[in-house]
């Protein structure tokens, strides 16, 4: 299969225009013309991860967090960053980022958190186009099966996210029935989540002042963890690529970890 139709395929799943503007996403090393016979997709590709990517034999890593994030000068194997690229490179392993665009996509992480949870009616927080119930757009909100209270929801929360050490903002006992979504670090959602009719925002972290703020206002937000919210997407997109080139072998990574650990 050659890169270019994987790669397609990727922008039809999250068209990379609904990516946020300061993002780096697309095809960020490689060949499109090149062949594809093994892809492997990752949260970050850390140095672990691309060392799997190389003995695996993946001509393709897709990786939600960008390398490159910023502009370098010079690409050498002084640094982390440099080494990775370099090792990549010299193995013929292309990588391709949709970040923000997954994220927003019809089809992407905030869409299936919002499923996870059962939530009803569910739409974007930040929509794309007209109207306030297109498919895309950033974050997403919707309703509970059922009112539970910030604590019982924090339960659940971390039982389906497997989330070790979720933290959140507000009164307990507060009764959460609306409940917005933004995965990562994304705290700054909750104006738009209270904007919506929320009860509440679910995000990954925040900043120790961001907490205080939404404390500050009044307004509960939960945080499972950047990799809680974010990992189990990209295990989606893994499936999905499967499904869409079964004579391709696609896995997520196996070896990669939540860097976060508790004591």
């Amino acid at each position: 299969m050659k890169l270019s139709a994987i790669l397609h395929h990727l922008e039809q799943l999250a068209p990379l225009a609904t990516a946020e503007a300061w993002d780096n996403v697309g095809l960020l090393l490689g060949d499109r013309s090149a062949d594809v016979s093994k892809i492997m997709t990752c949260l970050t590709l850390t140095p672990d991860v691309a060392k799997e990517a190389v003995s695996d034999g993946a001509q393709l890593v897709v990786t939600h967090h960008p390398l490159l994030f910023k502009a370098v000068q010079c690409i050498t194997t002084e640094t982390v960053e440099g080494r990775t690229l370099w090792n990549l490179a010299r193995a013929g392993v292309a990588v391709y980022c949709p970040h923000t665009a997954w994220d927003n996509a019809p089809d992407g992480i905030n869409q299936g958190l919002a499923r996870l949870f059962g939530l009803n009616e569910i739409q974007p927080m930040r929509p794309f186009g007209h109207g306030g119930d297109s498919t895309q757009g950033a974050g997403r909100w919707g309703t509970l099966p059922q009112p539970m209270t910030l604590a019982e929801l924090a339960g659940e929360v971390g039982r389906k996210l497997g989330s070790p050490r979720l933290e959140f903002v507000g009164d307990p006992t507060r009764s959460i029935s609306r409940l917005a979504i933004a995965c990562g670090s994304a705290a700054e959602f909750w104006k738009d989540a209270r904007r919506c009719g929320c009860d509440a925002l679910l995000t990954g972290e925040t900043r120790f002042h961001g907490a205080l703020e939404a404390r500050d206002a009044d307004f509960p937000i939960l945080l499972a963890g950047h990799y809680a919210t974010e990992r189990p997407g990209m295990e989606y997109l893994a499936r999905l690529l499967t499904a869409a080139f079964p004579d391709v072998e696609t896995w997520a990574s196996r070896v990669e970890r939540d860097p976060l650990q508790s004591a």
